[in-house]
């Protein structure tokens, strides 16, 4: 009776260290897939020249607009303390978007996930943190700032702008950060898993453009605020 028993548990216990062997090798397995998953690349080797050849022409345009003011030969009315904010944090956002770390990923001709989300990462520090807060919106709450002509207009218009841009990618980085949840079972979850990377692409460069935009709009305010003053 007593070697029946010992039998039996033996038997269970081979059992269960089976059923951990098998458990074991199904994570590994579905972890081993996941990682292939997440090697799919796009081509953007396009897209990615012309976005290049975009940001590159709205970066000059904003250069040329606040290279019109020099305090040492303005002679205008205009209060100079507001012109000089104004021109340093534009002058700060064109160095942050021109910067090596931003303009690498223009450079590459195939895109991952992963290279997906580090361009978010570092848009969402360089530009909408950096550029958007510490210095747009810090801009047009400097009280110098604040006596140039046609401020009351243009505040309004970039102060809501500033905030949808700033808040508008957070779905985006919701769904990167959750990917890991698509596999290859079917052939919907497959097609969402590579949507994922090339639609999240597109939307941020998207709401990139649109920075780029209104940092335009603000540098021609600046250039008309300079040479009519």
């Amino acid at each position: 009776m007593k070697k029946i028993l010992l039998d039996y548990i033996n038997i269970i216990g081979y059992a269960f260290t089976g059923l951990i062997f098998g458990l074991t090798f199904f994570l590994l397995f579905i972890n081993f897939y996941h990682f292939e998953e997440l090697k799919y690349e796009t081509d953007m080797t396009s897209f990615n020249a012309t976005t290049k050849a975009d940001i590159e022409s709205k970066l000059q345009t904003i250069k040329n607009n606040i290279s019109v003011y020099d305090q040492s030969t303005y002679t205008g009315n205009n209060n100079i303390y507001g012109l000089n904010n104004v021109k340093i944090k534009l002058e700060s956002c064109v160095e942050a978007i021109e910067s090596e770390e931003m303009m690498n990923y223009f450079n590459d001709n195939e895109i991952s996930i992963l290279d997906t989300y580090n361009l978010l990462r570092t848009y969402n520090n360089k530009i909408l943190n950096n550029c958007l807060v510490m210095q747009v919106k810090a801009m047009f709450n400097s009280a110098a700032v604040a006596t140039l002509p046609n401020y009351n207009i243009i505040k309004p218009y970039v102060d809501l702008n500033a905030d949808m841009l700033i808040t508008s990618l957070s779905y985006v980085e919701n769904n990167l950060e959750n990917s890991d949840h698509f596999y290859y079972t079917t052939s919907n979850n497959k097609n969402n898993f590579f949507n994922i990377v090339d639609d999240s692409y597109y939307e941020i460069i998207g709401n990139y453009q649109d920075t780029l935009d209104l940092l335009v709009l603000i540098s021609d305010w600046y250039r008309t605020v300079v040479t009519g003053g």
